[in-house]
C-alpha cells in the first residue's frame, strides 16, 4: 500500500468544516492491521472531537479524521471485522476508505452480519456494558433515553440480565438510573432513584457536584468513561449475530455527506430527525 492515497473526511483545525481529504494510506506495522472500511458509524463524541472539546493522550495531529466505529475487511486477508479505533490514543479515525489500527482493536465479524449491521456497535455497546457493570445487580432500572443508541442497548442488556427496566414516566422510586441524555433530564432521573440507590451517567459534562446530586441522599454519581474491552466487544458481536441484541441504524449516508450526518446528530436547525445511528459508507 506504499504510496497509495485514500479518500477521507476530516478537519484542518478545531471547529473547521468537515471536508473531503486525500491522505496517504498508512501501511500496517508490527502488531497492526489495515482495514478497508465498508461502514463507519457517527457518534455524538465525533462532534466534540472536531470542535476541540475532546481530550487526547497526545498533541492532536491535523488534518483530523474523526470516527470511533468501523466495520470492513482486513486488507491482507479479506477477513470481515468490526473495530474500535480508540481515537484518544491512536488518532486514527474511521471516516476514511482505510484505517490502520492495532490488531487488538479489531474483532472478527461472524457470517451473516453486514458491515452496516456491525458498525454502530463498538462505542455504544461497550458504553452500555460498562454502565451496567458500574451499577451492579439491581432489580429496577430507569434509562432516560431508552430509544437512543446507548440507551436502547442498555435496555436490551439489562433485560437479558433479569433487571426490570422502568419507563421514565412511571411513578415511584427505582433502585438505579442511567443518564444518557444530560441536562434537566439527567437531574429528573437522579430524583427518581431511591435513597442509597445507584446512579450513573455517560454524559459527564452534565454531572454537577452538589445541588440535586446531594450527598445526604447516599447516592454517589458515577461517570462512565468508556474503555476498550476486547472480550466485551466480542461478546456483543456474538449477541448481535444471534439476534439477542440489535444496534439500530437510522440512516446510511455516503462518506462525503459526513457534514450532514454531524448536523443530524447535533440536531441542527432544519436537519432531519433520525432514530438510530447514522452510518457512513465510503
Amino acid at each position: 500500500m506504499n504510496g497509495q492515497e485514500m479518500v477521507a473526511v476530516g478537519v484542518d483545525a478545531f471547529g473547521g468544516p468537515l471536508r473531503p481529504l486525500r491522505l496517504p494510506v498508512i501501511a500496517a506495522g508490527p502488531g497492526e492491521v489495515l482495514v478497508r472500511v465498508a461502514a463507519a458509524a457517527v457518534n455524538p463524541a465525533d462532534l466534540g472531537m472536531v470542535a476541540g472539546r475532546y481530550r487526547w493522550a497526545d498533541e492532536v495531529r491535523f488534518p483530523l479524521v474523526p470516527g470511533y466505529d468501523v466495520a470492513g475487511t482486513v486488507e491482507a486477508t479479506g477477513q470481515p471485522v468490526v473495530a474500535f479505533t480508540s481515537h484518544k490514543s491512536t488518532q486514527r479515525g474511521g471516516y476514511a476508505q482505510f484505517v490502520t489500527l492495532p490488531a487488538e482493536l479489531v474483532v472478527p465479524l461472524p457470517d451473516g452480519l453486514t458491515a452496516v449491521d456491525a458498525a454502530p456497535l463498538p462505542l455504544a455497546g461497550m458504553t452500555a456494558l460498562q454502565a451496567l457493570d458500574v451499577l451492579g445487580e439491581v432489580d429496577t432500572l430507569l434509562v432516560n433515553g431508552p430509544r437512543g443508541a446507548v440507551g436502547s442497548l442498555i435496555v436490551q442488556l439489562a433485560t437479558a440480565r433479569g433487571t426490570t427496566v422502568v419507563p421514565a414516566d412511571s411513578p415511584g422510586p427505582v433502585d438505579a438510573a442511567v443518564d444518557v441524555v444530560g441536562g434537566a433530564v439527567a437531574r429528573a432521573a437522579f430524583d427518581r432513584v431511591r435513597d442509597h440507590g445507584r446512579y450513573a451517567t455517560v454524559v459527564p459534562e452534565f454531572w454537577i457536584p452538589g445541588g440535586v446530586f446531594a450527598a445526604e441522599r447516599g447516592i454517589t454519581p458515577r461517570v462512565v468513561s468508556v474503555r476498550y474491552d476486547r472480550i466485551g466487544l466480542m461478546g456483543l458481536v456474538e449477541q448481535l449475530a444471534a439476534g439477542t441484541v440489535t444496534a439500530k441504524v437510522g440512516a446510511v449516508l455516503p462518506l462525503t455527506d459526513a457534514a450532514q450526518a454531524h448536523r443530524i446528530v447535533g440536531r441542527a436547525e432544519a436537519a432531519p430527525r433520525v432514530a438510530g445511528k447514522i452510518v457512513l459508507v465510503p
